[in-house]
C-alpha cells in the first residue's frame, strides 16, 4: 500500500460535513477493508511473510488471556461474553480513559463526565445512577479490588494498564456485589525481570497536552518493581461566554508503584499503591428552552409552567452545536482526589492455591456544579459538594491448580465503607419564589459480607458443566440532616433522619453447559442471577429504595478459523430485572434513586478480529439491544409527578451500535508505517425514562470517524503518530441528566487533530 493509496482512503473516509458521515465515513472504511483484502491473500490461503511488518501472524504466544473467572485463561476457553481492550486498541482509537472507549465495545454505553467526576456506565441496558452515595450495576475492579466509588475512574486516564476486560451480563457469583449488569476489570502493568521503560507524549488541538511513562526492572532477592507517572492538561473546547473561560477540559496528575515478589517458591506477592489528582470542567448546558418573567427582586423567576420538553431556540442550538459557544454561569468544576493500595499474596500448596487480596481506597470529591445550565446573573440554581469515602476490602479464596477433571474455587469476602457527604443546593428565586439554601449532610456506613464457591467439571474432553453460588449480605446505616435556610430572612428549618440500619441479602448463582468440539471452537449456554442492595436517598427523607435483581439466559459461541486468522464470538441473551434502580430528579434540586417495577432486555452481540496477512488487522463488533420497561406504573417524571412509563425504552441504551477498525502496515522507501482507520456508530438513545417523545430527552443517532498514521523507528524503539478523532465533527449528546426538572446535557468532543511520540528503552 503506497502513501498515495493511503491518502486516497483517508479522503474517502473523512467527509467535510457531519451529515455525510453515514456515506463518506462508511465508504472510507469500506475502501480500507476492500483494499486490505484485495492486496492480500484470501483468508483460507497461506499468508506470505513480509520483511517490514509490525504485526505478525497469530501464534500460541499471541493468545488473549483473561482473568474474569479468577484464573488466567484463554479468552476462547471462557464461556462468558468478554471484550478485551489492550494497549494497542487504546492507542489506535486514541482512547485515554474509559469515557473515550464509548462505542468501541458492544452493548456498552459510557457517558462523558457529568459533574462530580462521575461517569455513567451502561451495559446491556442496565445503567448507573452516578450518585456518590449510590451503588452501580457495573462493578469496577482495579487489580482485583472492588472500587465502590468506581464512577470516578471514568474520566481519569488509564495509566500504564496491561488490559481492560469488560464482562457483560450478571457476574454476581465471582465478581460479587453490584454486578447485576457486568463488570469492568482493570489490570495495571506488571514489573519486568529486565530493566525497561517507556515515555509517551502528545499534543492536540483543541489545546491538549498529555505525557505518560514508566520504568520497570529487577530489585534483587526475587523482587521486581515498576513506577508509572501520568500528566494531563486539557484546556477545554467549549467557550463559555458568561465566564470567558473554556469548559470540557481537565488537569490531572497520576502515579502508581508496583512491587512484585516471586523467588520461584510457593509464595508470591504483588503490592500496588496509586495516587490520582484530577480537576475537570465538563461542558454542560440546559438542553431545553427556558421561559421566565421579570422579578423586581432578581433577574427572573421561572414561569408558572416549566418547559423541559421545548427544544432550544435555533440560534442558541446553533451556537452550542456548530460553534462550541455557550452562556452558562457559573459552569461546573470538580476536584477528585484518590489514593488506593492493593496487596495480593498467594501460596501454592501443590494442587491448591491460597490467595489473599486486600484493598484500601480513599476518595474525596468536591466542587461547584451548575444545576440550572443558564447564564442568569447572579447565579440562580447550583450546588456545592464535598463528599468523601473510605473503603476496605478483604477477599480470601482457595482454588485448585491441578489438571484433573474438576477445578474449583471457594472464598470469603468482606467490605467496609464509611461515607461522608455535605451538599449545598442553592435555589435563588429559580424554581421557588424565595432565596433558599438547602444543606444535605450525613454519613452512610456499609458493611458487606459474602461466601462463594464455583466449580467446573469436565464430563468428557468436549463437554463441561459449570456451577457457582454466592451469598451476599449488605448492612447499611444512614445518619443525615437536612437544613433549609431562607436567605432573605435567615430562618433555618432542620430535619434529622436516622435509619437505625437496614440489611439486604441474597443468594446469586450461575450454571453453564459448555461444549468444545476442538481447541478452536466452543459453544455455551448459561443462566445466572445478580443482586444490587437497596439503599438510602440522602436528598429526600423517604423509605429506602429496594434491592435490584437480575436474571440472565445466554447462549454463545467462540472460535477461530483459517489457522487463527479469524477469531469471533457471538452471544444472544435475555435479561430480566426487578426493582431496577434509576436516577430521578427533584424540581427544587438534587436527585433521588427510584425503582422500576420490571424490565426486560433481549440482545445479540458479534465480535471479530481478522488477520488476512501479517500486515493487516481488521476488528469489529455490532450489538442489537431491545430494552423496555415491562412494568413501571409509578415512574417519576421531570415535574416529580407519577406517570406510567411501562413500554418505554431503558435509558442510555441504543438499539443498534457498531464499531469497525482497519489497520495496515506498509513501507515507503526505507520508512515503515502503520495506517489505521476506525468508525463507531450508535443509534438514538433516551436519557430519561419518561417524556421519551420529546427531543430534549433524546440523543440523536450518529457516529465518529478516527484515523492514525504511525511512523516506526528501527525495531520500534520509537514511534511517531499523527492522529485524528471525530474527523467529520459529528456532534452527539452523550450525557444528560434531569436537574430542576430540566435536561442538563453534554456533547461529545469536536474534531481533534494531534501528534504523539513514544520512546522505549
Amino acid at each position: 500500500m503506497t502513501a498515495k493509496d493511503f491518502a486516497s482512503c483517508w479522503g474517502n473516509g473523512a467527509g467535510p460535513r457531519a451529515a455525510a458521515v453515514s456515506g463518506s465515513a462508511l465508504g472510507g472504511i469500506a475502501s480500507v477493508l476492500a483494499l486490505a483484502l484485495a492486496t492480500t491473500p484470501a483468508l483460507a490461503q497461506e499468508a506470505q511473510p513480509a520483511p517490514q511488518a509490525s504485526s505478525t501472524q497469530p501464534t500460541a504466544s499471541d493468545e488473549v488471556v483473561v482473568t474474569a473467572q479468577k484464573r488466567t485463561e484463554r479468552l476462547l476457553d471462557v464461556p462468558i461474553a468478554i471484550s478485551v481492550v489492550d494497549p494497542a486498541l487504546l492507542q489506535n482509537t486514541n482512547a485515554r480513559n474509559l469515557s473515550e472507549l464509548q462505542g468501541v465495545m458492544p452493548s456498552v454505553f459510557i457517558a462523558s463526565n457529568h459533574g462530580g467526576g462521575k461517569t455513567y456506565v451502561t451495559i446491556r441496558g442496565a445503567t448507573g445512577t452516578a450518585l456518590n452515595t449510590g451503588d452501580e450495576p457495573v462493578a469496577i475492579y482495579m487489580d482485583d479490588v472492588y472500587q465502590a466509588r468506581g464512577v470516578t475512574i471514568g474520566m481519569v486516564d488509564l495509566l500504564d494498564v496491561q488490559s481492560v476486560e469488560i464482562v457483560r451480563g450478571p457476574q454476581g457469583t465471582l465478581q460479587g456485589r453490584n454486578a447485576t449488569a457486568g463488570a469492568i476489570l482493570l489490570t495495571s502493568a506488571d514489573p519486568t525481570p529486565d530493566f525497561q521503560g517507556y515515555l509517551t507524549a502528545s499534543v492536540a488541538s483543541p489545546q491538549e497536552v498529555r505525557a505518560q511513562g514508566a520504568v520497570s526492572g529487577p530489585l534483587g532477592g526475587g523482587f521486581e518493581g515498576r513506577v508509572a507517572l501520568g500528566y494531563v492538561d486539557e484546556r477545554g473546547w467549549m467557550h463559555n461566554l458568561a465566564t470567558n473561560d473554556w469548559d470540557g477540559g481537565a488537569q490531572s496528575m497520576q502515579g502508581r508503584g508496583v512491587l512484585k515478589y516471586d523467588n520461584g517458591g510457593a509464595f508470591d506477592a504483588r503490592l500496588v499503591y496509586e495516587h490520582t489528582f484530577i480537576t475537570n470542567e465538563p461542558a454542560l448546558f440546559r438542553y431545553a428552552a427556558t421561559q421566565g418573567n421579570p422579578s423586581p427582586t432578581g433577574p427572573y423567576v421561572l414561569a408558572g409552567t416549566a418547559t423541559p420538553d421545548t427544544p432550544l431556540p435555533a440560534d442558541q442550538y446553533d451556537q452550542i452545536f456548530n460553534h462550541n459557544r455557550m452562556f452558562v454561569d457559573p459552569g461546573t468544576s470538580t476536584r477528585v482526589l484518590t489514593d488506593g493500595a492493593t496487596a495480593r499474596m498467594s501460596y501454592d500448596f501443590g494442587g491448591a492455591e491460597l490467595i489473599s487480596v486486600t484493598g484500601w481506597r480513599k476518595v474525596a470529591v468536591s466542587g461547584l456544579n451548575d444545576s440550572d445550565g443558564l447564564a442568569t446573573m447572579p447565579r440562580q440554581g447550583y450546588n456545592q459538594n464535598h463528599d468523601t469515602s473510605r473503603e476496605y476490602s478483604q477477599e480470601l479464596r482457595l482454588q485448585s491448580t491441578g489438571a484433573g477433571p474438576l477445578s474449583w474455587i471457594v472464598g470469603l469476602y468482606a467490605f467496609d465503607e464509611h461515607q461522608f457527604y455535605l451538599d449545598d443546593i442553592f435555589n435563588l428565586r429559580f424554581s421557588v419564589a424565595t432565596n433558599t439554601r438547602t444543606r444535605y449532610t450525613g454519613t452512610i456506613d456499609t458493611k458487606s459480607y459474602a461466601a462463594f464457591g464455583d466449580a467446573t467439571y469436565h464430563l468428557t474432553d468436549q463437554l463441561s458443566v459449570v456451577g457457582g453460588v454466592r451469598y451476599t449480605q449488605d448492612d447499611k446505616d444512614l445518619a443525615s440532616q437536612i437544613l433549609t435556610t431562607n436567605l432573605d430572612t435567615s430562618v433555618t428549618t432542620t430535619v434529622n433522619y436516622q435509619s437505625h440500619g437496614d440489611t439486604w441479602s441474597d443468594t446469586t448463582y450461575r450454571a453453564k453447559l459448555v461444549y468444545k468440539p476442538d481447541d478452536n471452537l466452543m459453544f455455551y449456554a448459561s443462566y445466572g442471577t445478580g443482586f444490587r442492595a437497596g439503599g438510602y436517598n440522602p436528598f429526600a427523607v423517604q423509605v429506602p429504595y429496594n434491592p435490584e435483581g437480575s436474571r440472565s439466559t445466554e447462549i454463545g459461541a467462540k472460535g477461530s478459523i483459517f489457522d487463527r486468522r479469524l477469531t469471533y464470538s457471538v452471544a444472544a441473551y435475555h435479561n430480566s430485572y426487578t426493582n431496577l434502580q434509576l436516577r430521578a430528579g427533584v424540581p427544587t434540586g438534587g436527585a433521588i434513586i427510584t425503582n422500576a417495577g420490571a424490565a426486560r432486555v433481549n440482545g445479540l452481540e458479534v465480535e471479530f478480529e481478522a488477520r488476512p496477512d501479517p500486515q493487516t488487522r481488521l476488528i469489529g463488533n455490532f450489538a442489537y439491544t431491545d430494552a423496555i420497561f415491562t412494568s413501571f406504573k409509578n415512574a417519576v417524571d421531570p415535574f416529580n409527578h407519577f406517570v406510567d412509563a411501562t413500554g418505554n425504552t431503558l435509558v442510555r441504551t441504543p438499539k443498534w451500535q457498531y464499531f469497525f477498525s482497519g489497520e495496515r502496515d506498509f513501507s515507503v522507501g526505507a520508512l515503515d508505517f502503520t495506517a489505521e482507520l476506525n468508525y463507531r456508530w450508535r443509534d438514538k438513545v433516551y436519557f430519561y425514562f419518561t417524556d421519551q417523545d420529546s427531543p430534549t430527552w433524546q440523543g440523536a443517532a450518529g457516529g465518529e470517524l478516527g484515523a492514525r498514521l504511525t511512523l516506526h523507528g528501527r525495531d520500534d524503539v520509537w514511534t511517531a503518530s499523527l492522529y485524528g478523532t471525530n474527523l467529520t465533527n459529528e456532534r452527539l449528546i452523550n450525557s444528560s441528566n434531569v436537574t430542576f426538572s430540566y435536561p442538563l446535557a453534554g456533547l461529545n468532543k469536536p474534531r481533534s487533530i494531534g501528534i504523539s511520540v513514544e520512546r522505549h528503552f
